[in-house]
């Protein structure tokens, strides 16, 4: 009977023990992956968050801090897979509005302004008064009237005398305007941050729009909304809210 006890309270300490040291890699990982981040080395914070992910493919942190790494080496079809995983593995509501406003972000980023626009609203529904996400909600608003009426001007010119002469121009033109908007896009994302993966540090970056793209979404806008779009762009787009990752 004492052989019994003693065996099976080797078991239960020893499954213990397992579960204790299977944490505590989990966390180890996670730290070193916020080390290389930190270091600006994504690939290796991304190869230490797989890892952490291997250990425990159920906690927010690793896929979230996962999808912050994949971001910034711009891989964004990868990073929004892992920010969806961190949305739905999210327990409480700051996490969950941080992994829906960087999927708002990485949308952007795709150029897909509308379904960055309905990403952003669902952040916001957690967490209304984040003044960040609430100034990405109205630049996406904006990006998105300013392609539709691209759109609409393009279909005009097709069915207008120009015929497909005029139609090319108008392309050309329209190609002109996105690569100069691509310019100034890369010179926004040097202060655009992801949330950032260090517990301890909270972050504000916000990086200024640069003039062109300000010109080029007012210039898209009626006379009346010029003002309320205006009141957005004068403010820093593109800026995350705190961090609000664990500290171990």
């Amino acid at each position: 009977m004492n052989t019994k006890i003693i065996f099976l309270s080797f078991i239960i300490a020893f499954s213990f023990s397992g579960v204790v040291f299977g944490q505590e890699s989990y966390r180890t990982l996670v730290y070193e992956g916020n080390q290389k981040f930190n270091g600006k080395n994504y690939d290796g914070a991304s190869s230490k968050y797989m890892e952490a992910i291997k250990s425990n493919e159920k906690d927010f942190t690793a896929h979230y801090n996962l999808g912050n790494a994949l971001y910034k080496n711009k891989k964004y079809d990868e990073a929004k897979a892992e920010f969806e995983k961190a949305q739905k593995l999210s327990q409480t509501i700051p996490d969950k509005a941080a992994a829906l406003h960087n999927l708002g972000n990485t949308y952007m980023q795709m150029k897909q302004p509308d379904k960055a626009a309905d990403y952003y609203k669902q952040s916001l529904k957690q967490d209304p008064y984040n003044e960040a996400t609430r100034k990405n909600y109205g630049i996406a608003k904006l990006k998105e009237k300013e392609n539709q009426q691209k759109k609409d001007q393009q279909n005009k010119s097709g069915k207008g005398g120009g015929g497909k002469d005029q139609q090319k121009n108008d392309d050309q033109k329209g190609d002109t305007k996105d690569q100069k908007q691509d310019q100034g896009k890369g010179q926004q994302n040097q202060g655009e941050s992801q949330q950032g993966n260090d517990p301890n540090q909270k972050q504000n970056n916000e990086g200024k729009m640069p003039k062109d793209l300000e010109n080029a979404i007012l210039d898209k806008v009626s006379d009346k909304e010029k003002e309320t779009a205006k009141r957005i762009l004068n403010k820093n787009s593109y800026s995350m809210p705190q961090s609000n990752e664990k500290d171990w």
